[in-house]
């Protein structure tokens, strides 16, 4: 197994792992009542970056730093321009920053576990199961 081939699989493993957590995240967040959403879509966004970076390595392929340039060169790469998978990345991309960052707008004070909920979480974990079984099958994970 050459570097790239298993920077791939690790990076798979990680994905899967961070899925694991956004899970582990997701039911703490019912059993205790707090309001742990953005952190839980925080870790399943990080799960999808993971997974297509390990798709990029799979390709031979330098992974880009930067969050919009990796999802970029991964649907790129993959021919993916208007599918349900780019879409699913870019919508959480958009959001990614805002599960991080207590930020002021317009005289008003955003704060992570006040912008979103449990069906936000929900739909994270959803999206980032469905993202990573399509990086498994398009890049020969199987």
């Amino acid at each position: 197994m050459n570097l790239r081939e298993r920077q791939a699989r690790e990076y798979l493993e990680e994905a899967e792992l961070s899925l694991v957590s956004a899970k582990a995240v997701l039911s703490k967040a019912r059993t205790s009542g707090e309001k742990l959403w953005a952190h839980v879509i925080k870790a399943a966004y990080d799960a999808m970056e993971q997974a297509i970076s390990a798709a990029l390595a799979r390709k031979g392929l330098l992974i880009p730093k930067d969050h919009p340039e990796k999802i970029s060169t991964f649907v790129n790469s993959y021919e993916l321009r208007d599918s349900d998978v780019a879409k699913t990345l870019f919508f959480w991309l958009r959001r990614r920053g805002r599960t991080q960052y207590i930020d002021i707008r317009r005289d008003k004070v955003f704060v992570p576990h006040e912008i979103f909920d449990e069906k936000d979480a929900e739909r994270a974990i959803k999206d980032c199961e469905r993202v990573i079984e399509s990086v498994k099958e398009m890049s020969g994970f199987r």
